[in-house]
């Protein structure tokens, strides 16, 4: 008699290990870019690819500033170096904005001047372009820099130490051109305002004019080329590096310090639509700091990290939710080390906080984390 054989094969099945709430985990350091901060990052989605792109950046005590960077990419956890020929000079506290198809990088200081210098990074050829220098606004630091869809603007700024302006310029792509914003109309001169592209308007809020702290803020319509002022009616008090973000309805604005130098842990959202200021809730807010980062993740502002009274930086943050009026205060297990002058960008479903400078602001990371909140 013939007896049949079942062979049973079992296959085992690769599970990905479970990504909890309210948690930290490290990215990959191989081959990520240099220690530094005061750089730029900016996420992308090319052909269903997720990337972070870092570039520039205060990098160490003997190269001080850096024209180099890197794709990290959050699939595989790999970093991939961007070219450096053709890149803009090496500087920092520039912006960057991702217009689909590449990388804009405009402005900042390379430690002896303000620059009016750009650059545009194709990261699927890895190729650089310089941004034309015709018609191009002065050189300048602590500007807004915003993408609208087709054009990129560039307004105010600390033109030179302790001059600002309320010059601006809208940058197109396409034909590489730059024209002027109006002034009539527009806010004071000042630097280190908030920014936020409402989808069909730039509104810009605060920062410091001439050495003075300003409260007041402005909507610009590129279309028209027009200035329209806000109400400044239960307006957050004047203040300088605080943080900032957008929700599509409101802006968000938290912490940072005072005229005399006192870090702050209070804040306001102004709704665009009814152009009102409602006060944030301080209960379980982020201690009072300057500096801090802050990402929009469908349904939080995350504030972390930055520094206290005594410039000693900050490991610490919280959620706010601006339909309940709350706070959250995140975890600190397996958090970054405290830091400041980082980036934190939201990639989908996660933060990711990169670089910064540690105490005493003279050392630096090259390391990264993603929360998930």
């Amino acid at each position: 008699m013939m007896i049949s054989r079942i062979v049973l094969c079992f296959i085992p099945l690769m599970i990905a290990p479970a990504i909890l709430a309210d948690s930290w985990s490290p990215i990959t350091i191989v081959n990520a870019p240099t220690a530094r901060a005061a750089h730029s990052a900016v996420f992308t989605r090319i052909d269903g690819t997720d990337q972070m792109i870092v570039w520039g950046g205060q990098d160490s005590p003997m190269v001080p500033f850096a024209n180099t960077g890197a794709r990290w990419k959050r699939l595989s956890d790999v970093w991939t170096a961007t070219t450096t020929t053709n890149a803009p000079s090496g500087r920092e506290g520039h912006p960057a904005v991702w217009t689909g198809h590449e990388m804009i990088v405009w402005g900042g200081d390379d430690g002896l001047n303000f620059l009016n210098t750009g650059g545009r990074y194709d990261p699927v050829a890895d190729t650089w372009r310089p941004t034309s220098l015709t018609g191009a606004p002065d050189g300048r630091f602590g500007h807004s820099f915003i993408w609208t869809g087709d054009r990129l603007i560039v307004w105010g700024g600390a033109v030179g130490f302790g001059g600002d302006v309320n010059t601006g310029a809208l940058y197109d792509p396409v034909t590489d051109t730059w024209s002027a914003t109006t002034t009539v109309g527009a806010p004071s001169a000042r630097d280190g305002q908030a920014s936020i592209w409402t989808g069909s308007q730039m509104l810009v809020w605060g920062g410091i004019s001439l050495g003075n702290y300003v409260n007041d803020g402005a909507f610009y319509d590129p279309r028209t080329d027009s200035w329209t002022p806000i109400s400044t009616t239960n307006a957050p008090s004047p203040r300088l590096f605080f943080a900032s973000g957008w929700d599509a309805t409101n802006l968000f604005i938290w912490g940072g310090i005072n005229s005399r130098f006192q870090p702050l842990s209070n804040g306001k959202l102004y709704n665009t639509r009814t152009g009102i200021w409602k006060t944030v809730a301080k209960t379980n807010a982020p201690a009072p700091r300057y500096g801090a980062t802050c990402v929009w993740s469908g349904k939080e502002f995350i504030v972390w990290g930055g520094s206290d009274a005594a410039g000693n930086p900050l490991g610490t943050g919280a959620k706010y939710n601006p339909t309940t009026n709350t706070w959250t205060p995140i975890t600190t297990t397996g958090a970054p080390a405290p830091r400041s002058s980082h980036t934190a960008i939201w990639d989908g479903s996660r933060m990711i906080v990169w670089g910064g400078s540690g105490e005493c602001c003279n050392n630096w990371f090259n390391d990264g984390f993603a929360y998930t909140p």
